[in-house]
Parts: C-alpha cells; structure tokens; sequence
C-alpha cells in the first residue's frame, strides 16, 4: 500500500508532533483516508499523474439533464481499480441531496480478504 500519512499533521511542539503513518492496527482508517484523496482530488491537480483524481467537486455543477449517478459511479469504481488494487470495492452508491447542491458517495470495501466490509462516506456541498 502507498504510504498514507496522518491528517491534521500537527506542528513541532505539540503533544504528537511531526508527519505520522498509520499503524497496521489502523489500516481501514489509511484506506478511507486514501479513498478520500483519490475521490476529492480533481483531474490534473496531482502534478504527477493527471489522471488521478474522480474531482467530485466538479460534478456538483454539471447540468442535471446530461448527469448521472452511474456515470460517478463508474468513474470512482474505474479510480479505485487502478490506483488502490488492494481494495475489493462491494458496493457505490452516489445520491444527490434534495436541493441539488450535495453530493452523497458511500462505497462499501473488503481488504486483505476481511470478512467485515468497511465504508466510507463523503458529503460535498
């Protein structure tokens, strides 16, 4: 798995200062955190590779006429395929709120052949 590093990172000083990753005990919480960086990261905005990133910002301001859930969906499930292989992705669903303006994505996973299926959501607004 690509290194994940622990957010808010915390200034020197502090009571946990400095960059800390996630522990083996924590990795469904690096996951989502990844999960989260490849979904809220537009395309191009990663210097590296422009074609990371699902930018879910984005769809926020597409015409209601030409949008659709499954074309999120597809992008996310497509995103997830080739930069976390590691996640086993059971379920996508994407809703829009009642006045257009938010955006609900819940993907349920398994890693490391977990039993358990984890999930992880996100509202943009």
């Amino acid at each position: 798995m690509s290194l994940s590093i622990k957010f808010p990172i915390e200034p020197k000083g502090s009571k946990s200062s400095g960059i800390q990753s996630y522990t083996d005990e924590e990795i469904s919480q690096a996951i989502k955190q990844n999960l989260k960086m490849l979904i809220l990261t537009r395309k191009g905005e990663y210097v590296w590779d422009s074609n990371f990133g699902v930018g879910l910002h984005d769809y926020l301001f597409e015409n209601s006429s030409t949008f659709s859930t499954q074309s999120i969906e597809t992008e996310i499930r497509n995103q997830i395929t080739t930069y976390m292989p590691y996640v086993d992705v059971r379920g996508i669903s994407a809703s829009i709120g009642d006045s257009q303006q938010v955006l609900n994505v819940q993907i349920q996973f398994l890693y490391n052949g977990k039993v358990i299926p984890e999930i992880f959501e996100v509202e943009v607004s």
